[in-house]
């Protein structure tokens, strides 16, 4: 209501004049955008006291402020940071998934709700329970569990299951194993045989298929053995400070950590939302409709 009547902007501003306090405007949220809600509760909880005094005149019942907004914005401010934070777009931010969401979940266990409504006490529930769920299956997932373990700020502290955690571990060291397996390959094909395949075999045909086998077992336990080293003597390092860049990590030990540069590349680039992405379409929407309002106006310009 306060929205949309003119007379009651004027009252509220007014009002915040004769309080001593900078006119502020109320916010309108936006259906599309979970954090215009958050801000339009928070800035109504800022200027309750103001609007309170506008629609002390109004004969209505309708209820501008109660004591569940004040604790529901409590339980919600977390969340409001985390999302602020997971849509920028010039950090690394696939890898933060996991870790915000476990302090989440360790911001609503803490969230005192001793004195808060029951509303906001179950909504706290209800949040912890979903938060769980959520965390369980994302850290399955190969994308969000490889990014976080490359990122050398959070590696296995970020994971909440001690078990998920090894199985990232499992699959990193997997994807590594590939990565040194495609360039033995690449070598191999670049580097001339040195030795027949009857000279490899001792000279006999016969045993030229165990031979074989034998080698390709041998080549396949080095390649999974290198791996594991890598692998292992990087997650053994020191996790570094949250405020550095896992970027400049990476460009700084590309010769220690070769095959795990080339991972890190591809996991580390992975967006966290869709959100730098739908900027990217809003503006350029927004160029379209300049060009055509030049247009429109070049038209009827030639016209006149």
């Amino acid at each position: 209501m306060a929205y949309s009547s003119v007379s009651l902007r004027e009252k509220l501003t007014q009002v915040q004049l004769q309080l001593g306090m900078q006119a502020t405007k109320l916010m309108q949220e936006v259906e599309t955008r979970w954090n215009s809600t958050y801000l339009m509760l928070q800035r109504l909880v800022e200027l309750r006291e103001p609007v309170g005094a506008a629609l002390a005149g109004l004969h209505t019942d309708i209820p501008f402020f109660t004591d569940i907004v004040v604790a529901c914005l409590s339980l919600f401010s977390p969340f409001y940071h985390a999302t602020t934070e997971l849509s920028a777009e010039e950090h690394v931010s696939a890898s933060k998934v996991i870790p915000l969401l476990k302090m989440l979940e360790k911001a609503l266990q803490e969230e005192d709700t001793k004195s808060a409504p029951t509303v906001a006490v179950e909504i706290g529930e209800q949040l912890i329970r979903q938060l769980r769920e959520k965390l369980h299956m994302l850290q399955s997932m190969s994308i969000l569990s490889l990014a976080t373990l490359l990122d050398p700020r959070f590696k296995l502290i970020a994971f909440f299951s001690n078990t998920k955690a090894a199985e990232a571990v499992k699959r990193l060291t997997s994807e590594c194993a590939t990565v040194i397996r495609r360039n033995t390959e690449e070598n191999a094909h670049e580097i001339p045989q040195a030795s027949t395949s009857q000279e490899f075999t001792g000279g006999s045909r016969l045993w030229q298929r165990l031979d074989t086998s034998v080698m390709e077992a041998k080549r396949t336990q080095n390649v999974s053995a290198d791996a594991t080293v890598e692998v292992q003597r990087y997650l053994s390092e020191a996790n570094m400070s949250r405020l550095e860049n896992p970027l400049e990590y990476w460009a700084n030990h590309r010769s220690l950590y070769p095959n795990l540069y080339k991972l890190a590349l591809i996991y580390l680039c992975t967006p966290a939302s869709s959100v730098p992405c739908e900027r990217v379409f809003s503006k350029a929407g927004d160029w379209r409709l300049l060009v055509n309002c030049r247009m429109k106006f070049k038209l009827k310009f030639e016209g006149v």
